[in-house]
């Protein structure tokens, strides 16, 4: 059997890793000498509530080393091969860890595949990945399907500001923004595996019409959410918005966790999807 391994920025609900058969690893977020797992440990108000409250940064971190090699083994002895789908290395080092890992326990069983996104376009990887294993399909085929969605996978966001982004050391291209917005929201997205700008709108209202455009415009899609950081509300209105263009689609929301929410800040709200 082929076991699917992604990590805790996919933003899996609970339900969506047990009914796929998903093993999550969590990253881990430091406000000063406290560590926690990242959507285990805080939840979602928990995090923000400390963000605003903390009068700097946290500190993000990747899982260990041994966390994957732990993980790994466990499937490995059982007699299964792994395909583990993992946020993108050009914000996280994530990636390299799990690369580590697999050469360490079994580099012949073990496929290392970086997204290059991050959210749930990462958990919808997963899951299409592990939808193929299902099937009784080699690692070879179910890493080899993956791979091949990594070019549709789409996050669009609009934040509040760039302030965490760029105290996070993960602004990437939407540098570019900075010093224009002002009174401005900033619509970014995930452009190679890093953070590019998509624009900018005049209040929360005016991006969110922004963020439906820019979905329209990818046409037809085989997987959708909605993603936003305590912002629940907004999410269903949003939600409730596209719902009738994509018929058949169920669009789950994708809660922002600790990792991402560290720099995104509270209230970033947008779309996360594969396109057909």
């Amino acid at each position: 059997m082929v076991r699917i391994v992604t990590d805790s920025t996919a933003d899996l609900s609970e339900a969506h890793q047990k009914s796929a058969g998903i093993t999550v690893i969590p990253l881990n977020v430091r406000f000063g000498d406290e560590v926690f797992k990242d959507h285990v440990e805080l939840t979602a108000d928990q995090f923000f509530a400390k963000l605003k409250a903390s009068p700097q940064l946290p500190k993000t971190s990747q899982p260990s080393v041994g966390a994957f090699e732990e993980v790994f083994r466990r499937y490995r002895d059982a007699g299964d091969d792994i395909v583990a789908v993992l946020i993108s290395s050009k914000v996280s080092g994530t990636y390299g860890a799990a690369e580590m890992a697999a050469k360490t326990v079994d580099p012949d069983r073990i496929e290392v595949i970086d997204s290059l996104t991050t959210s749930m376009a990462l958990g919808f990887l997963a899951i299409e990945g592990a939808k193929l294993a299902r099937t009784g399909a080699t690692r070879q085929a179910v890493a080899d399907r993956i791979r091949s969605l990594v070019p549709n996978a789409r996050v669009l966001a609009a934040i509040d500001t760039l302030t965490y982004l760029e105290r996070g050391g993960r602004i990437g291209r939407a540098r570019a923004l900075l010093g224009s917005l002002l009174n401005f929201k900033p619509l970014i997205t995930l452009q190679d595996g890093e953070v590019a700008p998509l624009g900018r709108a005049r209040g929360r209202l005016q991006a969110i019409d922004k963020l439906v455009e820019l979905l329209k415009r990818d046409g037809q899609l085989s997987n959708l959410a909605v993603l936003h950081g305590g912002a629940r509300s907004d999410a269903e209105q949003l939600r409730d918005r596209v719902a009738g263009n994509y018929p058949g689609l169920e669009i789950p929301l994708a809660e922002t966790g600790a990792v991402i929410g560290t720099y995104t800040g509270p209230g970033v709200i947008g779309f996360v999807y594969l396109t057909a």
